[in-house]
């Protein structure tokens, strides 16, 4: 019998733990099936490795010696394992895929990985998404999945394929559940003139601009007062009535916060999917998972969920109902 890098993984754990039963636990083994390949090694070298004691196991001086010798060759093994591992992740394409930050997200994760199996996997995630499209053109992304303004003519970009998931996604407004606004079926934007505002400091694509002129429209420039990237400190804020905010309509419920729509829609955005040509079956395969997060986002919050099924038009790739 030549002793095997099992072999030796089962020497070095005992010698490590000092306990058979223990060794058996970090291997994922028995202990039974431990002592026997213990004795079997044992028989085949003629010597004993380890004497039982009060406190478990200790190796004899010869145990010792092969212990060492164990963790040596291992080591070995372990980095020619890794190298070769390295040498076939840096031989597999690459896919790389940039995502504005979203509800959908949260779950999209749980799916990047069947997108391309066969792919390494880079993710980029913005809070706006003005950068995806560039990023795109210019080769340093694949995929991209990101939001713009309804109003946005899209700038055309060559070789790249586009698809419009959402083609109107209406902005809800989040305020405490206390605000007398809160009783109200809608709320017009001209209402919301005298709140004070929250906002996002990072994000710098097309939708600041957006929307403060909208409110310019409606008579106001919105005043902001807080600035937070980070959702708890920002339904704190909501909750307790010290600012009112827009929010995706695909937000999951809040304690404490009441989401309504704004008289007429005046604010929104579509879902747009882009894409490079080689990035193509990747490109479907998110479609297809983000069609399935995306419906069951929509039938989580009910006042989206009864936009949408009255507004099929607004999603013509989606289904046309949320039930």
């Amino acid at each position: 019998m030549d002793l095997g890098p099992h072999h030796l993984r089962m020497i070095e754990a005992i010698a490590a733990a000092g306990s058979i039963s223990k060794a058996a636990a970090r291997l994922g083994l028995t202990q039974p099936a431990v002592s026997t390949m213990l004795r079997r090694v044992e028989g085949h070298l003629g010597v004993q490795l380890f004497v039982r004691s009060p406190d478990g196991v200790v190796p004899t001086p010869v145990g010792a010696e092969v212990a060492t010798r164990a963790r040596a060759a291992l080591a070995g093994i372990d980095d020619l394992n890794a190298a070769l591992a390295q040498r076939h992740r840096a031989a597999m394409p690459l896919l790389r895929i940039g995502i504005q930050a979203c509800p959908a997200l949260t779950r999209l994760g749980d799916h990047l990985g069947d997108l391309c199996p066969e792919s390494r996997l880079h993710l980029r995630v913005d809070p706006g998404g003005g950068r995806i499209p560039a990023l795109l053109a210019s080769g340093a992304l694949d995929i991209g999945l990101f939001q713009e303004p309804v109003d946005r003519d899209p700038r055309p970009r060559d070789g790249l394929r586009r698809l419009v998931l959402v083609a109107c996604e209406p902005a809800l407004v989040g305020m405490s559940s206390a605000s007398p606004l809160a009783a109200r079926p809608t709320v017009d934007l001209g209402d919301l003139a005298d709140q004070d505002w929250l906002d996002d400091p990072l994000d710098d694509g097309p939708w600041p601009a957006y929307f403060r002129g909208v409110c310019a429209g409606a008579g106001f420039q919105p005043r902001v007062r807080f600035w937070s990237t980070d959702w708890q400190i920002s339904s704190s804020l909501v909750r307790s009535g010290r600012a009112v905010g827009i929010y995706q309509p695909t937000a999951g419920p809040r304690d404490g916060i009441a989401f309504r729509r704004i008289t007429g829609d005046p604010l929104g955005q579509r879902v747009v999917l882009m894409w490079r040509p080689e990035a193509e079956r990747a490109a479907g395969r998110l479609r297809g998972v983000f069609t399935g997060v995306y419906l069951d986002l929509v039938r989580g919050q009910r006042v989206y969920g009864e936009w949408w099924d009255d507004h099929p038009e607004a999603h013509p790739e989606l289904p046309a109902t949320a039930g």
